[in-house]
């Protein structure tokens, strides 16, 4: 692996664990290299942080987060895999992308679903939920669009 790609929430590492090396490949690779490019990858990622940075500061978080909570790094690992689709976005990746922002909007009416306060990083007493979606299609053909 060349150098390793990492932004503030999420690193190439989250990415491979999410989404596996090939789909980075695929998705980064445009000269035949048969590796992630790492530009290609890190332009995705600040994209993609960028995007996500805006709902983290419209739901009142100003801090970096040490560790990252794992919500944060789900949803955005799958806006991050949707910048990386620039010809044609799979259902099952617009799915997940679109359940990310759905989840960042309820983020910024209730930011306790992600377990800090907006203000600090005291622990919410109450426990938030999150929604996952599986990354192939064929994983949840009985969800019937129940998620």
């Amino acid at each position: 692996m060349m150098n390793a790609v990492s932004g503030s929430l999420i690193t190439q590492a989250d990415l491979v664990q999410r989404f596996g090396e090939r789909e980075l490949v695929n998705l980064t690779d445009r000269t035949a290299k048969r590796e992630i490019v790492p530009d290609v990858l890190q332009k995705a990622l600040n994209d993609a942080e960028a995007e996500v940075n805006g709902y983290l500061r419209a739901a009142g978080f100003r801090q970096p987060f040490a560790p990252v909570p794992y919500a944060l790094v789900v949803k955005t690992c799958d806006v991050c895999r949707w910048y990386l689709y620039e010809n044609g976005i799979p259902d099952v990746v617009q799915k997940r992308y679109d359940n990310a922002i759905a989840w960042f909007k309820l983020l910024i009416k209730n930011p306790s679903i992600l377990g800090f306060d907006a203000d600090g990083v005291e622990e919410v007493k109450a426990s938030g939920g999150m929604a996952v979606i599986p990354n192939e299609l064929k994983d949840w053909k009985d969800v019937n669009n129940h998620f």
